[in-house]
């Protein structure tokens, strides 16, 4: 369960809540089969997104960063997909900001090799978009676009 939701019923203490303050839970219910779905197809097919992201990494300019590096390229691309999984499924975006991307931002900045990621993570998103039905490529989406912006500017 996300932070502004559990922050609601932190504040609450000593009374019920509000109509307004249930509705985020009530979205929240009517997403979860998605969300559900969505972490069973990461879990299930991620390595294939993975896969076929990088197969397109090697048609960019940064052809000698997947030669060179294939194995770890698939190893964090593939920890990255858990973490957005668990991240949707939690319906916690702060969290995975928190947990996950800073500390990613630093391992790829440490090793120079920000442009070559953003390109991948933009390509592992086309992959998503082309391959996951609307309402679950959209969830995702919004996690990829997190992790580029990170590596690209910082958070």
């Amino acid at each position: 369960m996300n932070n502004a939701l559990l922050a609601s019923i932190r504040e609450a203490d000593g009374r019920y809540l509000s109509d307004a303050e249930l509705r985020p839970f009530d979205q929240m219910v009517e997403a979860f089969q998605t969300r559900i779905n969505l972490y069973n197809h990461i879990r299930d097919h991620g390595k294939d997104l993975v896969l076929n992201a990088l197969r397109r990494l090697m048609q960019t300019p940064h052809r000698q960063v997947v030669q060179e590096h294939a194995q770890q390229c698939q190893r964090d691309m593939t920890f990255t997909l858990e973490y957005v999984a668990k991240g949707i499924l939690l319906h916690d975006e702060d969290g995975f900001m928190e947990e996950y991307l800073v500390w990613m931002q630093n391992i790829i900045r440490a090793f120079h090799r920000q442009s070559a990621c953003v390109v991948a993570y933009r390509l592992l998103k086309e992959e998503v978009r082309t391959t996951l039905p609307s309402d679950q490529s959209n969830l995702m989406v919004v996690y990829l676009d997190k992790l580029t912006e990170a590596l690209e500017s910082g958070l």
